[in-house]
Order: structure tokens, then C-alpha cells, then sequence
């Protein structure tokens, strides 16, 4: 596997396995094995496609730009605007988590969890700063930092085997539409999306073959997809009745105190690495999409997130939950629409803002392909907004 194929993967790995795998055992924990795996089919599914047509609609798009940006070429300037709603929505929230779990797993190394408000403070200060970083520095403190995450999943696995038992994972095993048997879906919504670094990745791919970028994508979504289950499995199946919100005071009443602290210092580097690769893409946003300049970009790529957390939003679960559901929903009904402009600029022979396009390479679903993929993230959207106000 060359160097780009690596970095390419380290770079989507980085944001896509963060802060949603210690919302998944508590998930699964809450929904039962059926649905959890269920919503997990469902959900693997839709991003497998979005991810595709949005890394064609990056790749093919001539210039520099971000998901507004992206938009805009396809979509037109009215669509532009709504897709910021949807985006800052989306990525202040992430951001707001990260930001909440960096703090608790700081706080972790303290007696009794103290601190949780300040750390969490300077938690948004170290990584708001690194953000300020170029492209290049922060591509490289993701990769680097990817790697120990895998570790210690295989060193949890390994040290909890002894504690797993079959029947946990069957004690709830609800079929029906009862209980919490849609929390995954949200949360595998979150865990999965590499939307935001995928523009990053096409820089770096800009001189290979979409068909190059194509495998990076895929390689990412099945790693990340793997690891996960790997986690829930540990965690899950070891701890059962004490699985926790955030996954890690479950599993230290089982395994003690060293896992404990082991598992607070990779979900540090977890969210830490996607905070990066999120914030850096918001700050583009700005930037190449609507040319503010680069400090102000900054400043409004890492300040809102702090702003929500000083004024209370603090139940990163349900946050999280809502993000995904909400905000990276409305992302892909974007992405459907761009893919689809983009096949008709192609298949028209006028590709106006398009570069080197192929008819040969770009993914091409059916009808009832996007129909399903677009009732499935709306459907979600519906049952998510049901939840909040019924």
C-alpha cells in the first residue's frame, strides 16, 4: 500500500473514529442486539453511497471549495445559504462534543472527576489553537494519532474476553418498535460521517484517479465500521447492566482502574483528532467558500462551540444523537443533489466548473437506489424531531 493510500486513510480514520464510539455500547446496550445491528445495516448503507457521490462531486469540482462551496456550483447560491444553516449546525455540535468528552476524560485522571468544566475549557483552547496550523502539520497529527486508537481496542478486547458472556448481548433482544430501539441510529450516523475531511483527502488525491480515492473511502468506512463493533463487543459484552453513557466508568467496574485510564487517554486522542479535522474544515468553509479571511475564519470555526458550552449544552449523548440524525442528515440530502447534477453535467457533454470528468468512473444509482437512501435519512430526521417535541 503506497504512502498516499495511508495517509488517505489515517486522514478519513482520524475523523471518523472519534467521540460516537463511546455512545455505541450504551446504544446497543439500551436499543438490544437486533436493532442495534439493524441500524447499523441501515446506516452503513446510506453513508457508504453518500460517501461516494460526495467524493465524486469533490473530486470532479474544478478549484478549491467546501461543502457550501460545493453547493453552490451545483445547487445554485440560494441552495448555498441553507446549506450553511445545516452545516454550522452540524459541525458546532460535533465540535460541542468533542469538546464536553475531552474535558471528561481529562477530568478522569483526577480524583473523583474534578475539574470537568475547566479542562473541558482548555481542552477547546489546546485544539482551537492547533487548528490555527496548516493543512499539512494537522493532516499528520491525525494520522499519527489514529494508530493508537486501534491499539488499544485490541488490548481491550483482549484484557475484557475473559469477562464476556454470550447472553449480554442476547438479554435485551427487542424486535419490536418499542423502548429505544432507534437510539443507534443517530449515534451510527455521527460515529461514521467522514464528510468533513473528505475535501482535505481530495487535495491530496488531486493527481490520482478518482477510482484511488474511491478505494481510500471504502477502506476507511469498513476499518472504522470493524473497530467499532470490535468496541461495543468489549465494552458491551464485559460490562452488560454497568454499560455507561461514555462507555468507560461501565467497563473499569469490570476490568479496573488501568483500563480506565488507558481507555480516558485514547478517547482523548479520539475526539482531539476529529476535533482537528472538523474544525479545520469549518474554518475552510469560510475561507475558500465565502473568502473571509484567515484569523476571523479561525475565530469563527472554534468560538461557537465554546459559547454553547459556557451557556449549558452539556448532554453530549443526546447532542450527539441530534447531530447526527439532524444535521449530517440534511448534509446527505445535499449530496444526493449534488451527485445528481453532477451526472447530468456529465452525461450533457457541458461540464462548466467540472474537472476531468469521466464517464466511466462516477457512481451512478438508480432512482429507487435515491429514493430509499433519501426516506431513510428523512425518516430519521422525522423520528428525531418527534423525540424533541412530542
Amino acid at each position: 500500500m503506497s504512502r498516499l493510500y495511508i495517509k488517505g486513510i489515517g486522514m478519513m480514520v482520524g475523523m471518523m473514529f472519534g467521540a460516537g464510539m463511546f455512545a455505541l455500547p450504551f446504544a446497543f446496550s439500551r436499543a438490544g442486539l437486533f436493532w442495534g445491528v439493524v441500524n447499523f445495516a441501515a446506516v452503513f448503507f446510506i453513508l457508504f453511497l453518500l460517501h461516494f457521490l460526495y467524493g465524486e462531486v469533490a473530486f470532479y469540482a474544478r478549484g478549491k471549495h467546501r461543502f457550501t462551496g460545493y453547493v453552490e456550483i451545483f445547487l445554485g447560491s440560494k441552495a448555498k445559504q441553507f446549506a450553511l444553516f445545516a452545516t454550522v449546525a452540524s459541525y458546532y455540535g460535533s465540535l460541542l462534543v468533542y469538546g464536553l468528552l475531552g474535558g471528561l476524560f481529562l477530568s478522569n485522571f483526577f480524583d473523583h472527576g474534578a475539574y470537568r468544566f475547566s479542562l473541558s475549557l482548555l481542552f477547546f483552547a489546546v485544539a482551537g489553537i492547533l487548528v490555527l496550523l496548516n493543512l499539512k502539520k494537522i493532516a499528520n497529527i491525525n494520522f499519527y494519532l489514529t494508530i493508537p486508537l486501534f491499539a488499544f481496542i485490541i488490548y481491550l478486547l483482549i484484557a475484557a474476553l475473559p469477562a464476556i458472556k454470550a447472553e449480554n448481548f442476547l438479554m435485551n433482544f427487542n424486535t419490536s418498535f418499542t423502548g429505544d430501539w432507534f437510539m443507534p441510529y443517530g449515534i451510527w450516523l455521527f460515529s461514521l460521517s467522514g464528510f468533513a475531511t473528505l475535501p482535505e483527502v481530495r487535495d491530496i488525491f488531486s493527481k490520482s484517479s478518482i477510482k484511488d480515492f474511491k478505494k481510500v473511502i471504502a477502506a476507511s468506512l469498513i476499518l472504522s465500521a470493524i473497530f467499532y463493533f470490535l468496541f461495543v463487543i468489549a465494552v458491551w459484552g464485559a460490562s452488560n447492566d454497568h454499560t455507561s453513557s461514555e462507555a468507560l466508568f461501565g467497563i473499569a467496574k469490570v476490568l479496573g482502574k488501568n483500563a480506565f485510564l488507558a481507555g480516558s487517554l485514547i478517547g482523548l486522542l479520539a475526539v482531539f483528532t476529529s476535533f482537528l479535522a472538523m474544525a479545520t474544515d469549518m474554518r475552510n468553509i469560510f475561507r475558500y467558500d465565502y473568502n473571509v479571511p484567515r484569523f476571523w475564519a479561525w475565530l469563527m470555526a472554534v468560538l461557537p462551540p465554546v459559547g454553547l458550552f459556557l451557556l449549558g449544552a452539556v448532554d453530549f449523548a443526546r447532542i450527539l444523537s441530534l447531530v447526527g440524525a439532524l444535521g449530517l442528515g440534511t448534509i446527505g440530502i445535499f449530496i444526493i443533489l449534488m451527485a445528481r447534477s453532477l451526472r447530468k453535467r456529465i452525461r450533457s457533454g457541458d461540464p462548466g466548473d467540472l474537472l476531468k470528468p469521466d464517464n466511466g468512473n462516477y457512481t451512478k444509482p438508480t432512482r429507487f437506489i435515491e429514493i430509499l437512501a433519501i426516506a431513510g435519512i428523512l425518516s430519521g430526521v422525522a423520528y428525531q424531531l418527534w423525540q424533541i417535541f412530542a
